[in-house]
């Protein structure tokens, strides 16, 4: 089971990482893209501290899972494009991931 917690960790977050670089090149908006890209990078962390045995690893999935949500959230309000149901998902997501380290 924990290597689909490991997968789905992944993909959230190579394809939150793409979503940034995207939006930096397309868009301009290099500070929340960052905070997304930043969150990418610690959710693939977590799953090395986690496998390397290091305690807390479900904290560094905690801040990435948030900092991609904040990030989104942000860019939603901002682009007068916010559609909630988007971001619960996404929180619900991230809050599973987090689950699933700390049961693992």
């Amino acid at each position: 089971m924990i290597y689909a917690v490991y997968t789905v960790t992944v993909i959230y977050a190579i394809l939150s990482s793409i979503a940034a670089l995207i939006q930096m090149k397309t868009s301009g908006k290099i500070t929340v893209s960052l905070i997304m890209l930043i969150g990418g990078v610690i959710l693939i962390a977590a799953i090395f501290l986690h496998i390397l045995k290091i305690p807390y690893g479900w904290i560094a999935a905690t801040v990435g899972g948030l900092a991609i949500c904040a990030a989104a959230f942000i860019n939603g309000k901002k682009s007068g494009n916010f559609h909630a149901v988007h971001h619960i998902i996404r929180f619900i997501i991230t809050a599973l991931l987090v689950t699933g380290f700390i049961i693992f």
